[in-house]
């Protein structure tokens, strides 16, 4: 009971620092590690459950954000999505 009480306030509070200034993800790994998750399993987890809330942050400010001089958005996204596997691919190894 004390476990879920935990992961529920954690999950809220992160929430909430994620849609005001982000880093949810300090509250949601210590949660999920001392209520027994393995370390590896709670990134990944902790990672999905504020997926949404990167989704939603996103869409609100799709108005103020705009390419860099040079870039279109398209390049820009190809680019992320090449380093965000390089990084995954370096924590894996």
């Amino acid at each position: 009971m004390f476990d879920s009480a935990l992961l529920l306030a954690a999950a809220f509070v992160a929430g909430a620092l994620n849609a005001v200034a982000g880093g949810g993800s300090f509250l949601t790994l210590p949660a999920l590690v001392f209520t027994g998750v393995a370390p590896v399993v709670a990134n990944a987890t902790g990672t999905v459950a504020l997926l949404p809330g990167y989704i939603a942050g996103a869409w609100g400010f799709r108005e103020d954000t705009a390419p860099p001089p040079g870039l279109s958005m398209r390049l820009l996204v190809v680019l992320s999505l090449i380093g965000g596997a390089a990084g995954a691919a370096l924590l894996l190894t």
